[in-house]
């Protein structure tokens, strides 16, 4: 009999932010326990919330095998390894006044933006053992700023988005970030419709296509990319990963669900326009045939499933302006858009800027944004660049037609 432990600790701090103010916090610490067991191709799970009892938690995955679940038997070999982040990004007692008195500074800087949503403070941990000899602990921090901004009169919920979030806190190099999309958003400016450069985060553009990574579909010739494993698929540019790792992905577990550590905490499913992997577990991987990346996700008290983490787009660029020089579209607020069976993709921006060699211009009217799958990661796909305008971004560039709304 094979066995897996897993224990989570959860702590984290949300401040509700109404009007550029803190009117409310929340403080929640979780703690989970997981066993698995596996005996004669079968899984047997046990989970409690709360500080797990190792001994108690096995008997009763021991008595769940009856269930008659089938999954593979095969835990990852020996292996120990741990990955830190112990420093601490703000101290609780200073979290709410500091933070206030960044969003005092950020309405001052920003008068004509109503302020509201979210900042979170997060400390998680991450342990695993197994049968095998394998032991993983990854503990990381993280802070995020989640802002809607609602032009003061516009009648709207919220007009544009001011988001962040990092393993540290420079509330001037953030302040100036934000100051930077506030200027463009007061300056109007216009784009003639046609083919342009359009620059967003990578889940975008590239989510709207995921479903065709899952295993389980490729393996039934539902997605588009059935049949096309270890083929070149894409642009020579384009690779892309499921960010696992702590230095770019804060606060994430550097190991997957099934105790699984993928090379440089990123496996890859897209190298140099290759198709090298699908999203899957080890039971799927093994029911098709299929390689498994180790990006799986569990529930505390059930089998694991698929799972995904960060889109992490290999950089091919140093600046925005390198990347898209002359004029492009910066797509910030984009919801509603979807893709056909076939590949063909269209989206709603509602909040988009101009770009000029990386440069933010001003904000443009409402557009569409159309392209198909296979062109816009192929021969329209530009590349990508990381930590510009503001450190932890990651964009992509991709050319695609463009029109008003």
């Amino acid at each position: 009999m094979e066995k897996e432990f897993i224990k989570k600790t959860e702590h984290s701090v949300t401040l509700n932010v109404t009007a550029g103010k803190i009117d409310s916090f929340r403080e929640l610490e979780k703690t989970t326990g997981t066993v698995r067991v596996y005996e004669n191709g079968l899984i047997g799970v046990a989970g409690c919330l709360g500080e797990p009892d190792e001994e108690k938690l096995t008997e009763q995955a021991k008595e769940a095998l009856g269930f008659g679940i089938p999954y593979p038997c095969r835990p990852e070999g020996a292996l120990e390894l741990e990955k830190h982040q112990d420093e601490e990004i703000i101290p609780i007692p200073a979290f709410i006044p500091t933070m206030q008195a960044f969003l005092d500074r950020l309405g001052e800087l920003c008068p004509r933006f109503a302020l509201s949503h979210k900042i979170r403070l997060e400390d998680d941990r991450t342990e695993y053992r197994n049968s095998a000899g394998r032991r993983l602990v990854s503990t990381g921090r993280s802070i995020s700023v989640e802002l809607l901004a609602q032009d003061r009169g516009s009648g709207n919920l919220f007009d544009t988005f001011l988001v962040w979030g990092g393993d540290h806190f420079d509330a001037d190099e953030l302040l100036s970030y934000f100051k930077m999309q506030y200027d463009a958003f007061c300056t109007p400016a216009d784009l003639a419709p046609g083919r342009y450069p359009v620059v967003a985060q990578a889940e975008s553009l590239y989510g709207s296509f995921m479903q065709h990574f899952v295993g389980d579909l490729y393996a039934a010739g539902a997605s588009l990319l059935s049949g096309k494993l270890g083929e070149k698929v894409f642009s020579d540019k384009l690779t892309i990963r499921d960010d696992m790792n702590p230095s770019t992905a804060c606060g994430t577990c550097f190991f997957d669900a099934e105790g699984c550590v993928a090379e440089d905490c990123r496996p890859v499913f897209v190298k140099n326009g290759v198709l090298t992997g699908l999203v899957t577990t080890k039971k799927t991987a093994e029911q098709y045939g299929l390689p498994n990346l180790g990006s799986a996700d569990a529930p505390y008290d059930g089998v694991p499933g698929i799972g995904f983490h960060r889109l992490y787009p290999e950089p091919t660029a140093q600046s925005l302006k390198d990347l898209v020089p002359g004029k492009a579209v910066l797509a910030v607020v984009s919801s509603g858009g979807d893709a056909t069976p076939d590949g063909h993709f269209a989206a709603p921006v509602q909040m988009a800027y101009l770009l000029e060699d990386g440069v933010l211009k001003g904000r443009l009217p409402q557009l569409n944004i159309s392209g198909d799958f296979f062109g816009m990661f192929g021969k329209d796909y530009l590349g990508a660049v990381h930590n510009d305008p503001v450190e932890g971004e990651m964009l992509i560039a991709v050319k695609m037609d463009v029109d008003k709304i």
